[in-house]
């Protein structure tokens, strides 16, 4: 009679077993999975040629996106000397890299080196103002291969999800070597940053 009461018994007991109910000394059977990890992402669309857009450049990291603003080419202007524009993004959610605004290749065509300045305003952190211009008295065009502006990197400042979020241009001006507004070149806000 023992025998046969042991049958059953050593069947719940690995069934018991099989399901996760033992083995961790009777706490409750550990400890759940982990949820869904939120992701940094960022999405943009094409320039068309004289627009000036900012585009994803690369994930620097987790919670960092190095973008790039540029200018569709061809340009119809030959004559491009600089730029003057704020980017202008959320404080509570993002935060540009403090040091990570480089100038790009456009304006480093034919001979000197662009004078560039980028920071963010000290009463408004939501607002990476940006100056660059070509020293001489030649401006140049965007062509193939030369369309970069500029690159900075932003950063996501919680882990809670947001967005879509845009990140907006303010205060455009594109100007040629005699200082006067280019008025064929303009801009698109297209650029989404998103914590999902």
């Amino acid at each position: 009679m023992r025998r046969s009461l042991l049958g059953p018994v050593s069947l719940a007991c690995a069934a018991i077993l099989a399901c996760g109910g033992g083995g961790g000394g009777g706490g409750g059977g550990g400890a759940p999975p982990p949820g869904p990890v939120a992701t940094f992402l960022c999405s943009d669309s094409p320039a068309a040629p004289d627009q000036v857009v900012m585009k994803c450049a690369a994930k620097a990291s987790a919670d960092v996106w190095e973008i790039a603003v540029v200018i569709g080419v061809p340009t119809t202007s030959k004559d491009i000397n600089g730029f003057a524009f704020d980017v202008v993004f959320d404080p509570l959610l993002l935060a540009y890299v403090p040091g990570s605004a480089q100038a790009g290749n456009l304006l480093f065509q034919n001979v000197g080196t662009p004078l560039f300045a980028a920071a963010t305003d000290p009463g408004d952190p939501g607002r990476l103002v940006v100056g660059i211009s070509k020293p001489g008295s030649q401006g140049v065009a965007g062509v193939p291969g030369y369309e970069l502006i500029m690159i900075f990197e932003i950063k996501s400042l919680t882990a809670s999800p947001f967005g879509p979020e845009m990140v907006k241009f303010d205060r455009f001006r594109a100007f040629d070597s005699s200082d006067h507004l280019i008025p064929s070149i303009t801009y698109s806000d297209q650029l989404l940053l998103s914590l999902q």
